[in-house]
């Protein structure tokens, strides 16, 4: 397979570019995604001042972003949408940090483009009793990836807080989970189960090798780092096949089994509120995502189709008129 050649932002342009994003991602911490999404969108930017003979950021004009917006592509329209919004970013950091004089974010057009989220996908809670027991715990990957899935599906932990769990993180004597959220930056409690605890400690006495690492969970092999976030999708898709759980219509990283704990949530009548505290959320607008996954309370929701009089049928003109 022929591999993309990687992105560089060369020259005056391009150092205001990556200084831009380095900015996103040392001081405002934001997200891998979020990150990989800068430099995707802003390369074919890039690139089109390039073409247009411009070296330095102060010689962009309105009329070359213009003609930037003009050549895209009208039919991708969430490609669209969110490289409008990147370069709105882009100015908009240009004009607070006095690179630039002039707040082009302004001039960047707004759409009328609204997504769609997908709908969460989830496993039964009979595939997850398939998927826990498809690890093999005695031996000492086996015993790291036992307790990393149960944070998943227990507690609904994200992957990139369960990669960055610590061991001050797991605050024993109050039986509680403590992190930083690596997405929202809020501070989120959750009660240590006896399962997710034992199972810990199983890996850490007897799974986890000698490390300085302040990380709970390490790779396997040396020098022992921290586990990542790719490592996390590998290994549930590796327990989703040896448990023969047909995903191919669905996703199947970690997020998946995350959506699994809110709708366990939902099962047991739990409140929004709670689900939004207990996934950490910053808002129950998020939360309220799950609510389309809860079929037996929007079956309740339904109301019944009225009946058509049989004089409709019979109507002159109509179609079944004799």
């Amino acid at each position: 397979m022929r591999k993309h050649a990687p992105k560089e932002f060369k020259g005056e342009t391009g150092r205001i570019i990556a200084d831009f994003i380095a900015y996103g991602e040392n001081t405002l911490k934001l997200s891998e995604n979020t990150i990989k999404n800068y430099v995707f969108y802003l390369y074919p930017f890039y690139c089109h001042m390039n073409s247009r003979g411009i070296k330095q950021i102060n010689e962009i004009k309105t009329t070359d972003i213009l003609s930037y917006v003009e050549q895209m592509d009208p039919h991708t329209l969430a490609k669209k949408h969110c490289s409008l919004n990147v370069l709105r970013i882009f100015f908009r950091y240009l004009y607070e940090h006095y690179i630039l004089t002039v707040n082009y974010s302004h001039i960047i057009p707004k759409d009328n483009y609204r997504s769609q989220p997908r709908l969460p996908s989830t496993f039964t809670d009979q595939e997850i009793d398939a998927l826990l027991n498809a690890i093999d715990r005695g031996n000492p990957k086996g015993k790291r990836d036992y307790a990393i899935i149960l944070l998943a599906t227990k507690l609904g932990l994200r992957a990139s807080d369960i990669c960055g769990l610590r061991f001050e993180n797991v605050i024993w004597e109050r039986n509680i989970i403590s992190v930083n959220q690596n997405k929202t930056g809020k501070m989120l409690e959750l009660p240590l189960l006896p399962e997710i605890g034992n199972a810990i400690i199983d890996y850490l006495k007897y799974g986890r090798p000698v490390s300085q690492e302040s990380s709970c969970f390490l790779q396997i092999r040396s020098p022992y780092n921290r586990i990542q976030v790719n490592d996390l999708g590998n290994m549930i898709r590796k327990y989703l096949t040896l448990a023969r759980i047909n995903y191919s219509n669905r996703r199947s990283g970690p997020h998946a089994l995350r959506h699994c704990f809110a709708s366990a949530l939902l099962k047991a009548n739990a409140p929004l509120p709670v689900i939004s505290e207990a996934l950490g959320h910053k808002n129950m607008a998020s939360s309220m995502l799950y609510l389309r996954i809860d079929i037996s309370s929007l079956r309740k929701c339904a109301l019944e189709v009225p009946l058509v009089p049989s004089l409709f049928y019979k109507q002159k003109g109509g179609y079944f008129h004799e």
